[in-house]
C-alpha cells in the first residue's frame, strides 16, 4: 500500500495545480435546485432523469468532491512550504469521503441525513488535517446543531471538545421565534440538522423573492410544507436540502473556520476560535452566486438536485 501511495504522490507532484483546477472546472454539472432539471435531463413526476448512464454522473460528482479536497489541501500545503502532492493525495481521500456522506444523506431512509452528515464531516476534517500535514483522523469535527463537537487524537491521548457556531445558532433562534415556522423534531433527528416547516406557504428568498421549496442557511433547513406539492416532491426537497447542509459543513470546516483560526492566531488564549466556530459558508455561497447568474447553473445546486433526484 505504501509503495502505491508513493507512486501516486510522485505522479501528482508532476501535475500542475492549475491544470488540476482546470480539470475540475471543466467537469460536467448535474442539475439545479429550483427549476429542477437542466439541459441533458428530463423532468418526471418524482424528479429528474439524466439522459446518460447514471454511473457517469456519479463518477463526475465523486471526482469533483475529491479534487476540491485535493486542491484545498495541496495548495495550502504548498503555500506553507510543504508538498503539494502529499497534500493533494490526502485531501483527495477526504474529498471522496465527503461525497460518500452526501450520497448517503440524499437517500430516503430514516436517519440518512444524520449518518451522511457524520461521514461527510469526517471527510472535511480529513481535508483540514491534510492541509497541515497531520494524520487524516487526528482531529474530527462534526456539527451537531449550533455546536461543533471535536475529537482530537494526540500522542498524549484523546480529548473531546466543543465550540459554538454563532451563525447556525442565530438561524436556529430565528426559526424558533418566527411564528410562521414550526420545528419538525422527528425530521430534525433524521436529517441531523434542524428542520423548520412553513404552515402551507412557499418560501421566498433573494432580492427578487424567488420562490423555493426549501432553503438552507448555515446548516438549518427551512422547508415549504405545501400539501399540494405531494409526498414525493417533499421527500426530494428534503433530500436536496440535506445535501446543502453537508456542502455548507464542508465549506466551513475546510475553508472559513481554518482561515479565521489563522487570522486570530496571534491572540493566543484570547482567540475567539477557541470557543467559536466561524461558519461563513452561506455568505460564501451567496458571494460565489454572483459569478453564476442562473440559479440552476450553480455547481452546488447541480450537485444537490442530482443526488436528491
Amino acid at each position: 500500500m505504501n509503495v502505491v501511495m508513493d507512486r501516486v504522490r510522485r505522479m501528482v507532484r508532476g501535475l500542475s495545480p492549475v491544470m488540476l483546477a482546470v480539470a475540475w472546472l471543466s467537469a460536467p454539472g448535474m442539475a439545479s435546485g429550483q427549476n429542477p432539471c437542466f439541459d441533458g435531463s428530463t423532468e418526471v413526476e418524482t424528479g429528474c432523469t439524466i439522459d446518460a448512464p447514471r454511473w457517469i454522473a456519479e463518477f463526475a460528482t465523486l471526482s469533483a468532491n475529491g479534487v476540491i479536497g485535493g486542491l484545498t489541501a495541496g495548495l495550502v500545503r504548498q503555500f506553507g512550504g510543504g508538498s503539494f502532492g502529499d497534500g493533494f493525495v490526502s485531501g483527495l481521500v477526504g474529498g471522496a469521503t465527503t461525497y460518500a456522506g452526501k450520497r448517503v444523506a440524499a437517500e430516503r431512509f430514516t436517519g440518512a441525513g444524520a449518518i451522511g452528515r457524520i461521514v461527510s464531516a469526517t471527510g472535511a476534517s480529513m481535508v483540514r488535517n491534510a492541509t497541515s500535514g497531520e494524520l487524516l483522523l487526528s482531529r474530527l469535527t462534526v456539527p451537531v446543531g449550533p455546536v461543533w463537537v471535536e475529537l482530537r487524537r494526540t500522542g498524549a491521548g484523546t480529548s473531546l471538545g466543543a465550540r459554538v457556531d454563532p451563525v447556525a445558532l442565530g438561524w436556529l433562534v430565528y426559526g424558533l421565534a418566527e411564528p410562521e415556522l414550526q420545528l419538525d423534531a422527528a425530521e430534525s433527528l433524521s436529517a441531523g440538522a434542524a428542520v423548520f416547516r412553513t404552515r402551507g406557504k412557499v418560501l421566498a428568498f433573494g432580492e427578487n423573492e424567488r420562490h423555493a421549496a426549501g432553503v438552507t442557511n448555515a446548516g438549518v433547513i427551512f422547508l415549504a410544507d405545501v400539501p399540494a406539492y405531494g409526498e414525493s416532491f417533499e421527500r426530494r426537497a428534503l433530500a436536496h436540502e440535506r445535501v446543502h447542509v453537508l456542502q455548507e459543513d464542508a465549506l466551513a470546516i475546510m475553508w472559513t473556520d481554518p482561515l479565521a483560526t489563522r487570522a486570530f492566531r496571534g491572540m493566543g488564549a484570547y482567540s475567539p476560535s477557541r470557543y467559536l466556530a466561524v461558519n461563513l459558508s452561506t455568505e460564501l455561497l451567496r458571494g460565489l452566486a454572483g459569478f453564476v447568474s442562473r440559479h440552476e447553473d450553480r455547481p452546488w445546486e447541480m450537485e444537490s438536485i442530482f443526488l436528491a433526484r
